[in-house]
């Protein structure tokens, strides 16, 4: 996103973009669903700041090509949500934000009195574009949350470590999450069995929650940190093979939690895990 104002100042320029880039990334992402990576985000932001800044340098006029724009937006968005598997949609979502701010950035120019016909860049106050995005935002709220509920739900990198091993999975925080144990009130997350294997290899096919938790107890390393947990759906009961693992991380942060073996996928994620 290029914002400009009226009399070019180097640090200016690129304070403001980076902020505008910082906040078209953040939602993007969390409209898209992505796990949210505030360190790589400002990297991102910053390259887009620098590209402000170079773009209206003596003799780098051709970064205003639209190509030039192009390449820089995708750039940026390997950078903010290259880890991520649905990482086009991210990608077009903050083409989609992006657009949706640079149009409100110019109306509200053109609202204030600005000629948007002097150049490529439309020339406001730290008042306007406050205002542009203000209005951005209440539109991409009241517009695209309601198509995009279940990707806006938060998302969060879950680390899982066992026995000398970890592997990291892409969780959904769901407040409808309940499950602990009932002896320790323990809170537990919910994984699916497939993607912890890197830590407790695979299961017998067809296995049930007592032969999994049998299969699990007997490898090195797990003794006496698998158990059963008792859970309650809309579909019914049962029992689910679960974990106590050394260490386990939601967004880099410890955490106190079980992990409980789904044998089924998890719509799309890898696990879900209850709110801190």
């Amino acid at each position: 996103m290029l914002v400009c104002v009226d009399t070019i100042y180097a640090d200016s320029l690129f304070a403001l973009n980076f902020i505008a880039d910082w906040a078209l990334l953040l939602a993007a992402g969390r409209l898209s669903g992505a796990v949210l990576r505030r360190w790589r985000i400002a990297l991102a932001a910053a390259l887009g700041a620098a590209y402000a800044l170079a773009s209206v340098a003596p003799g780098w006029g051709f970064l205003t090509h639209p190509a030039a724009k192009i390449a820089l937006g995708v750039g940026m968005s390997l950078i903010a949500f290259g880890s991520e598997r649905r990482f086009w949609r991210c990608c077009g979502m903050f083409f989609a934000v992006s657009a949706l701010f640079g149009g409100a950035v110019w109306g509200a120019a053109m609202l204030a009195g600005y000629d948007a016909a002097r150049g490529v860049y439309v020339p406001v106050s730290g008042r306007v574009l406050a205002l542009s995005f203000a209005l951005c935002y209440a539109a991409v709220t009241l517009f695209l949350r309601r198509g995009a509920q279940r990707a806006v739900r938060e998302a969060v990198s879950l680390e899982v470590s066992l026995a000398g091993r970890s592997v990291a999975l892409r969780a959904l925080v769901d407040s409808g999450d309940a499950l602990a144990d009932p002896v320790s009130g323990r809170r537990a997350a919910v994984a699916e069995a497939r993607a912890l294997e890197p830590v407790t290899g695979p299961l017998p096919e067809g296995a049930d929650a007592v032969a999994a938790a049998e299969a699990l107890s007997r490898r090195p390393g797990l003794e006496g940190r698998v158990l059963l947990l008792p859970y309650h759906g809309v579909g019914g009961g049962g029992l689910l093979a679960a974990l106590r693992p050394e260490r386990v991380l939601v967004s880099g942060e410890e955490r106190e939690l079980l992990v409980a073996l789904s044998p089924r996928p998890l719509g799309g994620w890898d696990a879900i895990v209850p709110p801190d």
